[in-house]
């Protein structure tokens, strides 16, 4: 992580800034994070960043009043200026404000930005493709609460981890009623023999993942037949390739599922076709 962050508007050194104790995220979980790409120096996305961010805070109460964006992306240029970040990551944390118990005394807000570099080029591809495997202990629900980026994510840890020691790459997660819904920190989608791409619905109870929207409105843009439905673990035999999407990653290319084996052709070729449409929009 670099050095300068920005809390509430303000410049510090990370050194300068300790979690106080009674933050209610780290006391109760009480607070949303979004993470933005910064590629050469610009941050991707951050309309949909944005939008997200504001539905996410009216689900949980948040005071939103206080939240320009304007002034927040203002305050995000000069964070990556001042930490002359040109490839990188930059979280935007807000909670609410301390008080009370699990009954908060306030819907007030603070936010906090850090930064940490990456070495990847925005929206390249991964050379070795990932190995998936199936967590099913804990389901998610399907609620509310299901499409926030919440700081409370202890199901994606501990996918997370499921695949840590079990030797795979990420873990797919099920929704309640025991269909695909994402994987630990990705979206999902799979290409069918019939050259149909296939992903989850909103409705599954996913993650509205930022890179999600952005690349079923380019495949959709360039007549590419994209179905937002239910998928079952039987669709994942039947796919000739599946692809992960995140803001940060891009796209990433998946080889195994359990014996199962992909390609990575379309994968390959759709990550060329949106890095293009990234250097001709910047």
């Amino acid at each position: 992580m670099l050095d300068l962050i920005c809390l509430n508007g303000r410049f510090q050194s990370i050194k300068e800034q300790s979690l106080s104790p009674d933050n209610r995220a780290f006391l109760y979980g009480d607070g949303l994070f979004e993470s933005i790409r910064i590629s050469d120096g610009n941050l991707l996305f951050f309309d949909d960043h944005f939008e997200r961010l504001i539905a996410s805070m009216y689900v949980m109460g948040f005071d939103n009043t206080f939240f320009d964006p304007l002034k927040v992306f203002g305050e995000m240029e000069e964070l990556i200026r001042r930490n002359q970040c040109k490839e990188g990551r930059l979280r935007l944390n807000v909670f609410r404000n301390s008080g009370g118990f699990y009954k908060p005394l306030t819907d007030q807000c603070s936010y906090l930005m850090t930064i940490q570099t990456v070495p990847e080029v925005a929206l390249s591809i991964n050379e070795k493709g990932l190995r998936l495997g199936l967590y099913s202990e804990i389901r998610k629900p399907l609620n509310a609460l299901s499409g926030i980026k919440s700081a409370s994510a202890l199901l994606y840890v501990m996918a997370a981890r499921q695949a840590r020691e079990s030797g795979w790459d990420d873990a797919l997660i099920l929704n309640e009623y025991g269909r695909i819904c994402e994987c630990s920190a990705a979206n999902i989608f799979l290409l069918m023999p019939d050259k149909t791409i296939v992903t989850p619905a909103l409705s599954e109870g996913i993650l509205p993942g930022v890179m999600r929207k952005n690349l079923i409105r380019f495949m959709r843009e360039n007549e590419m037949v994209v179905e937002e439905r239910m998928v079952m673990t039987d669709d994942l035999f039947k796919a000739d390739e599946i692809f992960l999407s995140n803001a940060i990653q891009g796209i990433q290319w998946v080889i195994s599922f359990r014996e199962r084996r992909y390609f990575s052709t379309f994968s390959r070729r759709l990550a060329e076709l949106m890095q293009q449409e990234l250097i001709q929009a910047s």
